[in-house]
């Protein structure tokens, strides 16, 4: 049901639907104030045949909760949330531009590679937001970190003035959520982009969030999905075997220097990858210093316009949206989201992983959930000299 024209709360006109994906339609809306002021935003609205269901209910309050208390230049930022006759709206910020996944499409239409320092700043934008996630503190000043656990590209919004957010903390997990909304034995995810941990029924981790990272710089600089097959247990045997193709053989213009980057953050063991999203974000800097005369955001935002012009949005109004303007309606039921390793079939192939035990019920206690094991922390590969670079 299309609810554009509608005004909600008396303020928030929708003006027309910018995206659709399993749980919610976005629109473009547009509040407005004294003088003639007014400004876009973006309106999420779970789709009717959820709204019944308590579960996907909790999922876009805690969306709602966790995204308000995130403030960041790379994090698309919640600034209300509002139920009224029975329907819940989720009041984002408008980033005019497009997400990674139509980004990728883009240059597949072209037949073309994204160049890679292009994908090295999209990285980097995007570990900034996951970074100030994973880094939260409560209001007491302890810590309180917030683990994204759907890092994908349709995830992250690259704005045509080259500024990369990071969006949809809907199954995020903060460490002082008063329940869990996740079933003992499922993982929640986009399933081509869980970590292998994860897919073995452990908990998501800041490793797992930076696995999701170095998995969408692999299909960014690749145009191909790091894990895919025709059946969800086939990805499924793909993501736990954890096979990584490396990416000299499919781009040779990429640098050693990046290869290794991309080496240490989809190593099958989380304790052989970077501590942090800082210890990520910053070899990648490293990386970039070997792309001389290039302005990272300046490039990243005349791409973001080629590539709507490419797709056909040459209207700013086309494809612009805070989330998921690629992504197709889901049929009638309840989103892909959730995946069962039991219901899979699957047997253990590459890792062993004990059962993720979450209380009934109840909260999992930070030691399960939210403490990484002991990383070990990785040397930035240097830059490789010009004089010194293999033929």
């Amino acid at each position: 049901m299309d609810l554009s024209g509608q005004t909600i709360e008396g303020k928030y006109q929708l003006t027309k639907i910018a995206g659709e994906g399993g749980m919610a339609t976005v629109y473009k809306a547009l509040v407005r104030g004294a003088a003639g002021f007014q400004r876009a935003v973006a309106v999420k609205h779970i789709r009717p045949e959820f709204r019944a269901l308590k579960n996907y209910i909790d999922m876009f309050v805690e969306e709602a909760r966790v995204g308000s208390e995130l403030a960041h230049p790379n994090i698309v930022q919640v600034h209300d949330f509002v139920a009224e006759g029975g329907n819940y709206y989720l009041i984002m910020e408008w980033v005019e531009g497009i997400d990674l996944g139509a980004f990728i499409q883009a240059y597949k239409q072209r037949g073309i590679h994204i160049p890679w320092p292009l994908i090295a700043g999209i990285g980097i934008g995007t570990l900034r937001g996951l970074g100030a996630a994973h880094e939260r503190v409560a209001p007491d000043g302890s810590p309180a970190p917030v683990i994204h656990r759907d890092v994908s590209p349709h995830n992250v919004m690259m704005g045509v003035n080259g500024v990369v957010k990071l969006s949809d903390f809907g199954l995020a997990r903060a460490r002082d959520r008063i329940a869990s909304l996740t079933a003992p034995g499922t993982v929640k995810g986009k399933l081509s982009y869980l970590a292998p941990e994860v897919a073995f029924g452990k908990p998501n981790t800041v490793q797992s969030d930076l696995f999701g990272v170095g998995n969408l710089l692999w299909e960014s600089l690749t145009g191909e999905r790091l894990f895919d097959g025709k059946t969800d247990v086939e990805i499924f045997k793909k993501i736990r075997n954890c096979v990584v193709p490396p990416i000299a053989e499919r781009r040779t213009d990429v640098p050693a220097a990046l290869a290794a980057v991309l080496d240490t953050a989809l190593a099958a063991d989380p304790a052989n990858r970077y501590a942090s999203a800082d210890e990520f974000a910053h070899a990648l800097g490293q990386v970039m210093k070997q792309a001389v005369g290039i302005n990272p955001a300046t490039a990243l935002g005349a791409a973001v316009v080629e590539a709507r012009r490419v797709l056909g949005g040459e209207s700013t109004d086309d494809q612009s949206t805070a989330e998921h303007p690629t992504a197709k309606p889901a049929p009638a039921g309840p989103p892909d989201i959730a995946y069962s390793a039991a219901d899979l079939s699957v047997e253990p192939l590459a890792l062993t992983a004990k059962k993720n035990t979450i209380p009934p019920g109840g909260a999992p206690a930070p030691s399960q959930a939210h403490t990484a094991p002991a990383i070990k922390r990785h040397p930035t590969p240097p830059p490789i000299p010009p004089d010194k670079k293999k033929p």
